[in-house]
């Protein structure tokens, strides 16, 4: 599922709502940053409670002990928590012992954070005999540059969280407005600090063992919940391509690629076409869109995406390009998943 994140010093109305109706589902939220405004959070939080509500949004709180102080709830006192609409609960720090997390878990989602669970804390909690079936786990992000998760890292954690049956959740940055204090993004994964966040989602989902993806700054651009969302839901991977306007009609419906699968090509289920005249044959740089023309014979009308550079040929026509930042999309299509281009 899709999530999105709020900090109340940005918080944006609107934009709950407008992620609501794409799809969203999540809203995480910390309450013990230290560069966050808690004032008036007296005020804030029955509206922001009563909204979420109304917009079928759930709340994921980050926990800590501090939590409590801002909500002016009682130490440890869950009940008023429960009361207040939280459904789940992001244990962060100070949730040490298994019974805690047993009891919790009777009446909360829980997510822990996965930088602090290893197999060895996972056996040992079987041993202790917590029930996984209301927990998952989640990723921190990592504000300061250079210091998010290497991916190998990242995805081995995931591989022992998958082996104990548990979901697993992570943040790519936002795309419209960063968080405060530094500005560089929220990410999980560090590559992907400089990485469109929708081709980041879908390397998480597609490559990671990720089950939700949520957006750790302050907001990302609608169209890229959208884009986000519909992979998740559909599969329906989206591409912003240009296309020469001979080809726009390809903007009009969803494609496929063929099972036999080429390392440097992808090649769409098209109907092939004859009589197709040679031009525009220069350099195809990786991302270009091509059609085989007359001169490849039976091959002519089969289109192709780009994975690498190629060299000038005669045989074949480049009718379009996808946008830079999605390029690297290419490396997550396989038969299963459907293609749908848009316009840049």
């Amino acid at each position: 599922m899709l999530g999105i994140s709020v900090y109340f010093q940005d918080l944006d109305y609107d934009y709950l709502e407008k992620a609501a109706k794409i799809g969203a589902k999540y809203i995480f939220t910390s309450l013990h940053i230290p560069e966050e405004d808690y004032s008036e959070l007296d005020k804030k939080m029955p509206i922001f409670l009563e909204t979420c509500r109304s917009l079928d949004l759930e709340i994921v709180p980050d926990v800590s002990p501090v939590t409590f102080e801002k909500l002016n709830v009682p130490p440890k006192d869950y009940k008023k928590l429960k009361e207040l609409g939280f459904k789940a609960l992001r244990l962060d720090y100070g949730f040490d012992d298994f019974d805690t997390i047993k009891e919790l878990s009777k009446n909360f989602k829980l997510m822990l954070n996965a930088s602090v669970v290893n197999e060895e804390y996972l056996k040992e909690a079987k041993e202790a005999q917590v029930d996984f079936t209301n927990i998952s786990l989640t990723h921190n992000f990592y504000p300061r540059n250079n210091t998010g998760l290497g991916l190998d890292y990242f995805k081995e954690k995931n591989r022992v969280f998958k082996e104990y049956g548990l979901k697993v959740q992570a943040f790519v940055p936002g795309d419209d407005l960063k968080r405060f204090p530094l500005y560089e993004g929220l990410p999980t994964v560090e590559r992907h600090r400089q990485v469109h966040p929708y081709v980041a989602a879908v390397e998480l989902i597609k490559n990671c063992g990720v089950d939700d993806v949520l957006i750790g700054d302050s907001k990302a651009k609608i169209e890229t919940l959208e884009y986000i969302n519909r992979y998740i839901e559909d599969k329906v991977i989206t591409i912003k391509a240009h296309f020469e306007k001979e080809y726009e009609y390809l903007y009009k419906e969803e494609y496929t690629c063929r099972k036999d699968f080429s390392e440097s090509v992808l090649r769409l289920i098209t109907p092939r076409t004859s009589g197709i005249r040679p031009y525009n044959n220069g350099f195809r740089r990786r991302g270009s869109i091509t059609i085989d023309n007359e001169l490849i014979g039976r091959y002519c009308g089969e289109i192709q995406l780009l994975k690498k550079d190629f060299e000038a040929d005669a045989r074949v026509n480049i009718i379009g390009f996808i946008h830079p930042e999605y390029v690297d999309l290419l490396e997550y299509l396989d038969y299963k998943t459907k293609i749908r281009f848009v316009r840049i």
